[in-house]
């Protein structure tokens, strides 16, 4: 698994009296450590329905989810200037909707000429002003909030689905979260600093699994949690991620109410 490399885009620099500089910064939501969502309104020429492509600014370099994969490029600006390189990412298969809206999306970046914040809207700029990508900022800490069903754990090794037939979830809500494990339940603090997350110690009930799989799953799926480090989340989906990047676990919002 490809680790994400979090990235970071200089500001520019300018005094109040600087009148060049001040018409080339952006205003609104910092480029730099925003979870940026590709918004439904960029046309990439393919359905993009149901597909969350996300991207995060630092470090001279852009990560993120392209629909499919996780992907990493460089990315430096100057003033309201922005060069994107070819990306690299995993190389997980999934849907050809997804698939498509991937190719489409990272053909793009190294398109991009400048770029441009108007508060919580990016627009991403080619030749001729022509307008290749729009993002919507996310504001993590409270898009986490809520119920959330996994569907996929680091188990040491690798990201495994979550066995047929079982379930486990996660809620989040002032500062605690708690779900199903599979055969237990548990909960814990959390706490969010931008994308930064840290969760734990959780306490759980200690009801003994009848199956062995599921009780290998529970005990990955826990540590899973308790190795997340950053997240990045959108309406519908969530991702941990571990210290070296890689993913902890990932989610899809639950519809289940109460």
């Amino acid at each position: 698994m490809a680790g994400l490399l979090l990235v970071a885009l200089a500001g520019c620099g300018s005094s109040s009296n600087d009148t060049a500089s001040s018409k080339t910064k952006p205003a609104g939501s910092p480029l730099e450590g925003t979870p940026w969502i590709l918004s439904p309104s960029t046309n990439l020429g393919v359905p993009t329905t149901g597909v969350v492509v996300t991207s995060e600014f630092a470090a001279d370099r852009v990560t993120g989810n392209s629909g499919c994969n996780a992907y990493r490029a460089t990315a430096k600006t100057s003033g309201s200037s922005m060069t994107i390189g070819p990306a690299a990412g995993t190389q997980m298969a999934c849907g050809s909707t997804a698939m498509a809206v991937e190719r489409a999306y990272l053909a793009r970046l190294p398109e991009v000429k400048t770029f441009k914040i108007s508060g919580s809207t990016l627009v991403l700029s080619g030749a001729n002003d022509q307008t290749l990508l729009v993002f919507e900022a996310s504001d993590g800490a409270s898009a986490i909030v809520g119920k959330w069903t996994a569907t996929g754990y680091y188990t040491g090794t690798a990201v495994q689905s979550v066995v047929l037939g079982s379930t486990l979830t996660a809620d989040f809500k002032d500062g605690q979260v708690s779900g199903d494990s599979g055969c237990n339940t548990f909960s814990g603090p959390y706490k969010v600093t931008g994308t930064k997350i840290k969760m734990g110690p959780f306490a759980s009930t200690l009801k003994a699994c009848t199956d062995a799989e599921l009780q290998a799953q529970e005990q990955h799926y826990t540590a899973a949690l308790d190795l997340a480090t950053t997240f990045r989340v959108t309406p519908t989906q969530l991702e941990l991620f571990r210290a070296d990047g890689g993913i902890a676990a990932t989610f899809e919002k639950s519809s289940a109410t109460g």
